[in-house]
């Protein structure tokens, strides 16, 4: 299995990066989202978090070794999750991968049917497979940009429940309804000490709370 890749970034197009390393050159299927910034990185060295498996067709034809290639090592964690909902395949998942990871992690834990519709190749029904398969299973990935601004810096170590608003402002809620939200998940569970149990909570609650 080829679970990294590291070369020259030689050429991006909307689907395939083409990483040359030793004298080879690798062919990386890529999410839409990074499309772009790949674009900024030609001539460079990058490295890939890639995810490694066979396509072929049905009955048993040849099957041909892939590459999907992630910046990130948690991205790479969440697209593993993802292609886990039935009908959601390879590249179904890459192509429905047009906005950020947290984002649409949000939107499986807080039930945004708009959001995942919104997604290319995401109609309603694979929306609600993706709900009803994932739901309970992305906090860590909606506090993936959290995470990363706080090891940006070091120095602004905020509450958890700072962090709880911070998410939720991010995902549209107004300050009055977040802040409502969070109260009412610590006066349901005692003890609550981390970002993730308490967003773990407001989800379960807006599960259970139209």
């Amino acid at each position: 299995m080829i679970s990294r890749i590291a070369g020259k970034l030689i050429s991006v197009n909307e689907n395939v990066a083409e990483v040359e390393m030793d004298g080879l050159t690798y062919g990386v299927l890529i999410p839409g989202i990074l499309n772009k910034k790949l674009l900024t990185l030609l001539n460079t060295t990058v490295s890939f978090h890639t995810y490694h498996y066979l396509e072929g067709g049905i009955g048993g034809g040849n099957l041909t070794p892939r590459l999907v290639g992630f910046l990130d090592l948690v991205d790479r964690e969440f697209f593993e999750l993802f292609i886990t909902v039935q009908g959601i395949g390879v590249r179904k998942a890459l192509k429905a991968l047009t906005v950020s990871i947290d984002r649409i992690a949000a939107a499986i834990e807080t039930r945004d049917m708009g959001t995942l519709v919104s997604l290319p190749g995401i109609g309603r029904r694979a929306a609600e497979k993706i709900i009803a398969e994932l739901n309970g299973k992305c906090t860590k990935f909606a506090l993936k940009k959290r995470f990363a601004e706080a090891e940006e810096e070091p120095f602004r170590t905020p509450g958890f429940r700072d962090e709880a608003m911070d998410v939720l402002l991010q995902l549209q809620y107004k300050p009055v309804e977040a802040d409502r939200m969070i109260q009412q998940a610590l006066d349901e569970e005692k003890g609550i000490d981390t970002t993730e149990r308490l967003l773990d909570m407001i989800f379960k609650m807006k599960k259970i709370t139209p």
